[in-house]
């Protein structure tokens, strides 16, 4: 992925994504935050239908000033009402001890998968 993030809805299969970049930077939250609202308002009153994906397997070392950013992600993630959530796990094993550790100190309900394939 050479985008910093991509939001998307996929009608079809009720999914909502959200992928970031290896270049994703604290600098680009914001903009997440904002196209993640809008294109979550797209279903607003369907997300309890939808399936959440947070794709960070393009993920290399997370900057710590990020790490409280992306505790926060988890938070709204699991708090919006979404069926269930996944997180595609970092193919960088650095940013996947950061990722579980996260989720881990929020006692995050989702689920780790290693690809979209494993989406149900």
């Amino acid at each position: 992925m050479t985008e910093k993030f991509k939001i998307e809805t996929d009608p079809s299969r009720k999914l909502f994504i959200a992928a970031v970049g290896s270049s994703f930077q604290i600098s680009d939250a914001g903009a997440l935050a904002m196209a993640f609202l809008q294109e979550g308002g797209k279903i607003q009153t369907q997300t309890s239908e939808y399936t959440f994906v947070a794709d960070t397997s393009a993920l290399e070392q997370v900057d710590p000033a990020l790490l409280g950013m992306l505790e926060q992600a988890f938070k709204m993630y699991t708090a919006v009402g979404f069926k269930k959530v996944y997180v595609i796990e970092p193919k960088s094993a650095a940013a996947g001890a950061q990722i579980r550790g996260i989720a881990e100190k929020m006692n995050f309900d989702g689920e780790f998968v290693k690809s979209m394939d494993e989406i149900q």
